[in-house]
């Protein structure tokens, strides 16, 4: 049975975890930043928003075809919401019986730690679209909604709303606390439980593209944003406290 030490908690690689990086030398906060930086502008400065929001709006006759299509909105929206709600529920239980499962123990604070990075994911994007005015692309003149203009960082305070971060997106991408939980325990090679959160971020967040819910860049502000709540949420909850006890203890 894996059971980490407070001071020498293993990897799922079995080597003991050391004292965290600083934050501005970790290549986990760093290259993330820089890559969610250079994204946007790119995105904002080859206008790559309203270039991939006008393609996907022409491919559908001109209209928001798939907008309540059964695969995108009823599928991909509907009952992806009732699947992400069903897993998170079926997270909390097993955090809540590890409690008193001795199996299921020495994974209790990373459980903590992964139930925390997601809900807290998940209420800062919800937080970020009530307090945010900008459009959803249906919202749009130029894609026949009725607010004017055709930019998707144009402030429109009591006309629009719940556009920005990408929400639904959000319920893949913060499946990114996945990795940060499996570089702590013996789960194979961390970097695969990335998939799950690139995976079924990206298909719900273009399932939400195609129905004009949101452009590129909100999808990519929700992927950002989820990468480092986890990030910060994992490097304090995990954080090394150091005692006495030995640090070669093995799987067994």
């Amino acid at each position: 049975m894996y059971q980490p030490s407070r001071a020498g908690r293993r990897t799922a690689s079995g080597h003991a975890c050391r004292a965290p990086r600083p934050w501005h030398d970790d290549a986990l906060f760093v290259c993330p930043l820089l890559a969610l930086v250079l994204g946007l502008l790119i995105t904002q400065g080859l206008d790559l928003d309203r270039v991939w929001a006008d393609l996907l709006f022409r491919l559908e006759g001109g209209h928001w075809q798939l907008r309540h299509a059964w695969l995108t909105s009823r599928v991909l929206h509907e009952y992806g919401q009732r699947f992400s709600i069903a897993w998170g529920v079926g997270l909390l239980a097993l955090t809540a019986v590890s409690s008193w499962s001795q199996r299921l123990r020495p994974y209790r604070r990373g459980l903590v730690c992964l139930c925390i990075a997601i809900i807290t994911s998940l209420l800062l994007v919800s937080l970020c679209k009530h307090v945010l005015a900008l459009p959803c692309p249906w919202d749009l003149a130029r894609y026949g909604g009725d607010v004017a203009g055709a930019t998707s960082y144009s402030l429109h305070p009591g006309e629009v709303g719940g556009c920005f971060p990408a929400g639904h997106a959000a319920g893949g991408y913060c499946l990114f606390a996945l990795f940060f939980f499996a570089r702590q325990y013996p789960l194979g090679r961390a970097i695969w439980w990335l998939v799950p959160g690139i995976v079924v971020g990206i298909i719900y967040g273009l399932a939400q593209e195609l129905r004009g819910a949101h452009f590129l860049s909100h999808d990519m502000v929700s992927a950002g944003l989820c990468w480092f709540v986890s990030y910060a949420v994992f490097r304090i909850g995990l954080a090394r406290t150091t005692d006495d006890r030995p640090r070669d203890q093995s799987y067994s």
